[in-house]
């Protein structure tokens, strides 16, 4: 009986990774006109075809089973998207193959490989982080973006309002009697930052303020909100409001005026974005956040792949507002 041909024959024959002959099977523009040809002349000398493969390997019991591609390290946010998904999923009897290519692309395209061979019938691809990325290409099964839009405008994407984030802070903070604000960015060279801040200065222009000072530090942790917080109180500003990009850098600052005995939130008001409960809870005093409804991302991501496997389509990017979670370090509603 004569050995089946595999795809790892095929790339060994003509010496390239097996990610790699797996796109030049799929005429992906990725592989270059060269190396594609010398992949299909070793396929047909082995007499394999990568579209047999997938045939034959789809198992008949899983007919919609689906594949999720994480690229977050330490599941921060994706672990919350993922159950969404995998809870819908489970009511629908749709079966998930999860696979974590961290923030390795080649790594990403290895594992969308092995889930196309194996016959899963769509994708969701789970981002890290909320800037653009670029849309699968050639793909022959349904795509849906979780956490990170397509830059195709065609794809289905899910992802964050952080523009209304954004104004959801800073109104908390005037509805509870805040004037003088201070809006402490993330790393910019992140959209969710930038969108973020657009929001809290269309908020406050809508509310007829300004802020006080707009600081743009380049970290997402505890010690960019203290080395600001520092900065701030050592200038003198005169604030009474303080909006951070997220819960790390609210607690930066709440730990520097804990340490210089200023009252909060009888003096000062400090809201956070991302409402993680080791934080959260652990704040002094416990942290006003806003929840960024992650596993609702997932739900909604997985509603429309699950859609589309039944031939109802989806496109464009769709957004999910954030929720305030009030604890004790801002002021009631005046």
């Amino acid at each position: 009986m004569s050995k089946k041909v595999t795809l790892a024959d095929v790339a060994a024959k003509a010496g390239v990774a097996v990610s790699t002959a797996s796109k030049a099977l799929r005429n992906s523009a990725q592989v270059s006109g060269p190396t594609r040809a010398k992949v299909f002349k070793a396929a047909a000398e082995l007499s394999f075809s990568l579209n047999e493969r997938q045939k034959q390997s789809q198992p008949p019991s899983l007919p919609k089973s689906v594949g999720l591609v994480t690229s977050d390290l330490d599941g921060q946010f994706s672990m919350p998207i993922l159950i969404g998904a995998e809870s819908y999923f489970g009511v629908e009897s749709i079966p998930v193959f999860l696979c974590n290519a961290g923030r390795d692309p080649a790594l990403e395209q290895h594992h969308i490989d092995n889930l196309l061979a194996y016959g899963v019938k769509g994708l969701l691809m789970v981002g890290w982080r909320t800037d653009p990325r670029p849309a699968l290409t050639s793909c022959p099964v349904p795509v849906v973006y979780a956490n990170q839009a397509s830059l195709d405008p065609h794809d289905c994407s899910v992802i964050t309002d952080n523009e209304d984030i954004g104004r959801l802070m800073v109104r908390h903070l005037v509805e509870g009697g805040s004037e003088k604000i201070v809006l402490i960015a993330g790393d910019p060279a992140f959209q969710s930052s930038v969108r973020r801040l657009k929001g809290e200065m269309a908020e406050l222009d809508s509310s007829g303020l300004a802020a006080v000072r707009t600081v743009r530090y380049g970290g997402w942790n505890e010690e960019t909100g203290r080395r600001t917080m520092i900065g701030l109180l050592d200038e003198g500003i005169d604030f009474d409001g303080v909006a951070c990009g997220n819960d790390e850098i609210a607690r930066g600052c709440l730990d520097i005026m804990h340490d210089r005995h200023i009252a909060v939130p009888d003096r000062v008001s400090v809201v956070g974005v991302d409402n993680r409960s080791v934080i959260v809870g652990n704040s002094r005093p416990p942290l006003t956040s806003v929840d960024l409804n992650l596993k609702a991302i997932g739900t909604r991501a997985a509603s429309c792949l699950a859609d589309m496997l039944n031939g109802r389509g989806h496109q464009g990017i769709e957004c999910v507002k954030g929720t305030l979670v009030q604890r004790a370090s801002t002021r009631m509603p005046l």
